[in-house]
Formats: C-alpha cells, structure tokens, sequence
C-alpha cells in the first residue's frame, strides 16, 4: 500500500526487494511444477465460489468451547482476542495494533458477517471455504499473545527467580490440560463412531460424515469420492464439465476405476505406491489400454518393467498399447529436473538463513585476528 500511496526510501525499498527475492528462492519447489505442470497444461483448477461460511456466533461458540473443530480458533487465542485490546492500548505501537486488527478482522472475514454473497465471484471467492481465514488470525493474534505474555513474564510481577520458574511449569501445564480435553473429545467420538463401521463400496457413494476406520477396512476409503473437490486439478478432456455438480460418464468412469480394453470396459483394481500404480490386464492380442489414471506432463508408463510410448486418450487418461496375454502396466508420475534443482536451491536458501540468524544472535564467533 505504501508503494502506491506514499513516498518509500531507497533502504525500506532494498529491504522489500531482498524479501521478495528471498520469498521466491525459499518456494522454488513449489513455484517450478506450477510453472511447468500446470500453466498452460489444460489442467483445471479449483471450482470458484464459496462453498461453506460459519456464522460468527458459531466461531465464538466453537472457541470458547475448546472444540476440536476447523471452525474456530480455541479458547485462548479466542480470549487474547476479546482482552487483548488492554494490552495493545498499553503498548502504544501502530504495528501490534494493526497484527491485533488483522486478527480480529479476519475472524469477522471468516464468517457469514462478512457479505460473501456479493463478493463470492471475486479473487477472494477462491478460498472455497471460508474457515481457511482463521489460520491468518490465529497467526495474527498468536503474536499479540506471545508478546504480551514475554511482557509479563518481563514484568516486576516476576521479579524473583522462583516465580520466573514458575512461568514455563504453569505452561506447561495449561497446555496439557488442553491436550487432555482434545484426546477426552477424540476418544468420544471414536466409541460413537464403532458402531458405523466403514464398508466397501462398489457403487459411486458420498463418504459418511462419521465413520470407523482401522487396519482392516482403511483401504475402503479410496474406493470413495473425496467429498469436496474430486474433480479439483484433473486435466479438461479427464473434467469434460465446469459447473458446481459436475461428475458425468468421463470422470466418474474414472473415478470407478474403469479400464477400456479396445472397446471393453472392465473394472479394475491397482496395486498403489508411492507416485505410482500398478495394473494386471490380460488382453487376447495386442490391444490399446486405456487406464484410469490421470495424465500430466510428467506421467510415464511401464509394461512389463520397460518404459512404454503413451497414447493419446480421449478422456485424458494415461493409455497404451499392450500385447498379448498378461501385462502388467505400472504408470506414475515424475517431475522435472528443474523440480530437483529448485528444492536444493530451496534448502540452501534455507539452510543459510538460520545460519544467518544464529551468527546475528552471536552463535557463531569468527575470529578476525
């Protein structure tokens, strides 16, 4: 904002070009495959559109609460919200104010109070679900909590060196007391959820809100639609639709595993890896094999341990052509080398910023002599 509205020094503007420069080198691992996998690719992104918006009644409740829920911020940064006012006017400092208003404000952002019926359509619609906000204000106002609280423990009220033991003990044990009403709420709503055992399903089914899960009926999971965004990053030809209900004949042969063998359609199941699948098909004679697996720029294939050509697919999916009998077909996904360069510039980035912190802090002594 100062960029455009006010006059910004030459040192302040060094400063912001160094973070900016320091920013993209720190997420170059991420930043590379945006650039060479996905821009220009015909790779569909997320849907636009707010999906869910908590009222602001039901954030409060949610916090207050201590609930473990996406929908609030837990009960102490909840009340650094409501009392932190009382600090911020002691500390007469413009930056703890506006950390303490950004908090507040995007609480009020992450709720129905904020009118997201006229601005759902926006760039600030692309959040899809509104609670995403509350990590920012509980980043924000965890700031104002770790300040004011250092302040205190500063304070005369700790002047002695049994009370300033005290402080970390009495931490420790508040956080604990949490802990404890987090795992009380976990193991309630496991023993309600034991008796909705999950079950397998062969059929296009919605994943029940609460379900049992354990070593036995986990792999269940995957033969259920992801319930918001199934369809989120799958290639055009792989989509074939841009509206809010949008499964068709395309994607959801896809999601059911449909393989099509010439032009027979058979189920099937892949053995899955990390980065990888692995298809047994039997074909009579040389056939082309068009498997449910997505296809980006980085998707390869193997038939029988050899790297195959991939075919062009009508539905966007990894397809080949196999011989006769048993095949198997392993298809994966690799990256780019410049992937494997930006993470080791990444490190490195990182790696030299803490050794720049610990040498500021007086870790590190270089001797000049």
């Amino acid at each position: 904002m100062k960029l455009i509205f006010d006059k910004v020094s030459k040192k302040r503007f060094l400063s912001l070009s160094k973070a900016v420069g320091i920013s993209v080198l720190l997420t170059l691992f991420i930043t590379i495959p945006y650039l060479t996998d996905f821009i220009g690719k015909n790779v569909t992104s997320a849907q636009p559109g707010i999906i869910i918006v908590n009222t602001l009644m039901n954030v409060l409740e949610t916090s207050f609460n201590n609930s473990v829920s996406t929908s609030g911020i837990g009960l102490v940064l909840i009340l650094t919200a409501v009392f932190g006012s009382i600090w911020i006017l002691k500390s007469h400092s413009k930056t703890l104010t506006a950390i303490y208003v950004l908090g507040i404000s995007l609480i009020i952002v992450s709720t129905g109070s904020f009118p997201w019926n006229v601005l759902s359509d926006t760039p600030l619609g692309m959040i899809q679900l509104t609670f995403r906000y509350l990590s920012y204000a509980s980043m924000f106002l965890s700031v104002i909590l770790g300040l004011s609280v250092n302040d205190l423990y500063e304070s005369e009220t700790f002047d002695t060196t049994f009370k300033r033991g005290m402080v970390p003990v009495l931490t420790i044990c508040i956080f604990m007391l949490f802990y404890v009403g987090f795992h009380h709420d976990s193991l309630n709503a496991l023993k309600n959820s034991q008796s909705q055992f999950l079950k397998n399903t062969d059929t296009f089914n919605q994943l029940p809100g609460r379900t049992f899960v354990n070593n036995s009926n986990y792999d269940y999971l995957l033969n259920y639609p992801v319930e918001y965004g199934e369809l989120d990053y799958y290639p055009k030809k792989a989509r074939r639709s841009t509206g809010n209900v949008s499964y068709n004949e395309t994607n959801l042969s896809i999601i059911n595993n449909i393989a099509v063998v010439g032009r027979k359609k058979i189920h099937v199941s892949p053995l899955c890896e990390s980065n990888k699948m692995t298809y047994k098909i039997h074909t009579r004679k040389q056939a082309d094999v068009d498997l449910p697996a997505l296809r980006y720029k980085g998707s390869y294939a193997e038939l029988n341990g050899k790297r195959t050509t991939l075919i062009n697919s009508a539905r966007g999916t990894i397809k080949v052509r196999t011989k006769k009998g048993i095949n198997t077909i392993t298809v994966g996904y690799s990256p780019s080398k410049s992937y494997y360069v930006g993470i080791i510039i990444s490190v490195m980035t990182w790696i030299s910023l803490l050794v720049l912190a610990f040498y500021r802090k007086g870790v590190f002594k270089i001797n000049h002599e």
